[in-house]
């Protein structure tokens, strides 16, 4: 069970967010691009794009993967033992019922799909309104899913510091890029690049050969 979970969650996510590669003009592939606050491109970043409805649906089924795979690993791995819907307790997991292990893992699918959903549609619906596509739309999208993640609490004060949170951090990483590298073509090629064949000393090694002739043998 949960294989399979992480194996969907997998899929879903792949299925969902990776868009057609990039190829750059020194060969490696890259998910697409665009300029962070710095100037600088983010070549991991990808905006979503695409009508709303399957924005909203391609959210919630990734949602419902991550949160099916978070109530699969719980579980299988809490040690705390299984209530029935009629309160008692079995300490004999190989007799555990099908409902409440059912509602362990469905808890966390509905709560992580709703999340994204009301994610993926409030940011879609902002950006329409708005007519461009920026940080600030993910602000507001971050609050809506702060903001259902906070309901599951009854509390209205949590509820609304679940929504200032989660916009907050949600218009931060996406305002500033979510890629740390600022030149990913010069990373992939410093760690992975291979070394020619002959050796070429570069212009500053030879200019301290020649200031230096009783070291250049080193």
């Amino acid at each position: 069970m949960t294989g399979a979970a992480a194996g969907t969650f997998f899929g879903t996510a792949q299925a969902a967010w990776t868009p057609d590669p990039i190829t750059t003009a020194a060969g490696p592939t890259m998910t697409g691009g665009r300029i962070n606050w710095a100037g600088e491109e983010h070549f991991a970043y990808s905006r979503p794009s695409g009508p709303c409805l399957d924005r909203t649906f391609n959210a919630i089924m990734t949602g419902a993967a991550a949160g099916t795979f978070f109530g699969t690993a719980q579980a299988a791995w809490t040690p705390d033992p299984i209530t029935t819907a009629a309160g008692k307790t079995l300490t004999d997991t190989s007799k555990s019922e099908f409902r409440p292990i059912l509602r362990t893992i469905a808890r966390p699918a509905l709560l992580f799909s709703a999340a994204a959903g009301a994610f993926a549609s409030t940011e879609c619906i902002a950006e329409s309104f708005r007519g461009k596509g920026d940080a600030w739309n993910s602000l507001i999208g971050g609050m809506a899913a702060g903001a259902v993640i906070g309901a599951t609490t009854r509390r209205a004060d949590i509820m609304t510091s679940a929504a200032f949170a989660m916009g907050l951090f949600i218009f931060a990483l996406d305002y500033t890029g979510e890629d740390t590298v600022r030149d990913p073509v010069a990373l992939r090629h410093k760690r992975f690049g291979v070394l020619p064949e002959t050796h070429v000393e570069s212009e500053a090694v030879a200019r301290m050969k020649e200031a230096y002739p009783q070291h250049k043998s080193l």
